[in-house]
């Protein structure tokens, strides 16, 4: 119940990166999606099912669905960062790595460019650094592989929401993970 929920969102608040190696990072950036955006949306999800009266495997199903939709959706908003065009996104393009931010598209690059791996310790501080990350993401198969990282768990998601009855509302779960991921803004 509510007890559980704050208990996850301690948690989240007390998780510390351990940067080692880039499975670590990968690792760390996940545990940090999920707890900036999916922890959000899977509560919210169990929530609607708790006070629904589902049965308990509904509202695990609830909160999987959430948990893969934030997930996918932050996945997804990755990518969108490195758009050129600034009023199609909605925001400033590069902002997460002007902030020094590392995403899942500048992890995956640095297993194709070791260079990556010294902008990453340095959090893009350096004049140019944006400049090169940039570069190397285009260069590589960072967004390929974010996007399709970005689909797996749309479609855990969308497992998640099959466990419900035929109905238009799990059909529009359905349509929404899919949204997420499919998604220009």
């Amino acid at each position: 119940g509510s007890l559980e929920i704050w208990l996850e969102v301690k948690s989240c608040s007390s998780k510390r990166a351990k940067h080692r190696s880039r499975l670590d990072r990968l690792d760390y950036y996940l545990q940090k999606t999920f707890c900036k955006t999916a922890s959000l949306m899977a509560n919210a999800c169990k929530s609607a099912a708790l006070l629904g009266d589902y049965p308990k495997e509904l509202v695990d199903a609830s909160y999987r669905y959430g948990k893969h939709l934030g997930i996918a959706f932050q996945l997804t908003d990755d990518v969108l960062d490195f758009k050129e065009n600034a009023s199609s996104l909605g925001k400033p393009v590069l902002a997460d790595l002007k902030r020094g931010l590392a995403t899942a598209p500048t992890l995956f690059v640095a297993d194709q460019f070791h260079e990556m791996e010294v902008l990453l310790e340095r959090r893009f501080s350096e004049e140019g650094d944006v400049d090169r990350a940039l570069d190397m993401v285009r260069r590589s198969d960072g967004i390929a592989r974010t996007n399709m990282l970005a689909r797996v768990h749309a479609e855990a998601a969308m497992s998640a929401a099959m466990e419900f009855g035929d109905s238009v509302y799990r059909d529009a779960l359905i349509n929404l993970a899919y949204l997420a991921v499919d998604r220009k803004k």
